[in-house]
């Protein structure tokens, strides 16, 4: 192919990335109408890159930040998005690397994404780390938003999750809420790979876990943004048909 075909091949690509759903959110089946999908996830740490570079500016190459997390999930194109609950889930690190290898394949620097992607799942450089921790913290971020949306309950999960070991542990500790449950489970990422006893990402995580989110939202409600959830709030809500 050429350098054209190369490109758009790659644009097709990673375009399905919007229609991957987060499996994550169907395990605990978030009953929101229309769920986060990976590329929803891949634009919302890129933006929380951007916001916590801003506010900071630490030391790190941004630009290598965000291509970082551009490209982070481009392995879920072939293998799919994996949860730590997932059945091979110790395998996915080594499928990831193949697939990634796959689909840049055809770039002439296709070795500066593979780099980059190594550097990421090992944690190896400030830049990684700082992206590893990006991806850790959207998560919990969005399962914050499904919380005090009302989309998110633990008796809404599948049972295996529920029975898990890692989450009873947790409900013994007295935690309820769902995004309780990434707060603090994904704190311990956090503070292995902590910047300083200021990090901002565990500053972020501990004022979510006492403040609400959308309370933020400072938006006029006749925003596009704000009429789109009014209304996807609303059809979420809807009853369900009843069977024949």
């Amino acid at each position: 192919m050429n350098s054209v075909e190369n490109i758009l091949e790659y644009y097709v690509l990673t375009n399905k990335l919007k229609d991957v759903i987060r499996s994550g959110w169907k395990k605990w089946h978030i009953k929101k109408q229309r769920l986060e999908s990976v590329a929803e996830h891949v634009y919302g740490t890129c933006m929380l890159a951007t916001a916590i570079w801003a506010e900071t500016l630490p030391s790190v190459n941004l630009a290598e930040v965000l291509l970082t997390l551009a490209i982070h999930e481009t392995e879920e194109i072939l293998i799919g998005d994996m949860t730590p609950f997932d059945k091979g889930y110790d395998q996915k690190a080594e499928k990831g690397r193949k697939a990634v290898q796959e689909i840049f394949k055809n770039f002439i620097s296709k070795e500066i994404f593979i780099t980059l992607l190594d550097n990421f799942e090992k944690k190896s450089t400030p830049e990684a780390k700082f992206a590893y921790k990006c991806d850790k913290l959207e998560c919990t971020l969005q399962s914050k938003l499904y919380d005090e949306q009302g989309f998110a309950k633990l008796e809404y999960a599948e049972e295996s999750l529920r029975n898990s070991d890692r989450i009873k542990k947790l409900q013994e500790k007295g935690v309820k809420k769902v995004s309780s449950f990434f707060i603090l489970y994904d704190r311990h990422n956090l503070e292995e790979y902590k910047d300083g006893d200021d990090d901002m990402f565990l500053q972020i995580s501990k004022y979510v876990e006492k403040n609400s989110l959308l309370a933020l939202d400072k938006l006029p409600k006749e925003t596009p943004a704000q009429g789109n959830q009014k209304e996807e709030k609303n059809n979420s809500q809807k009853p369900e048909p009843k069977k024949k």
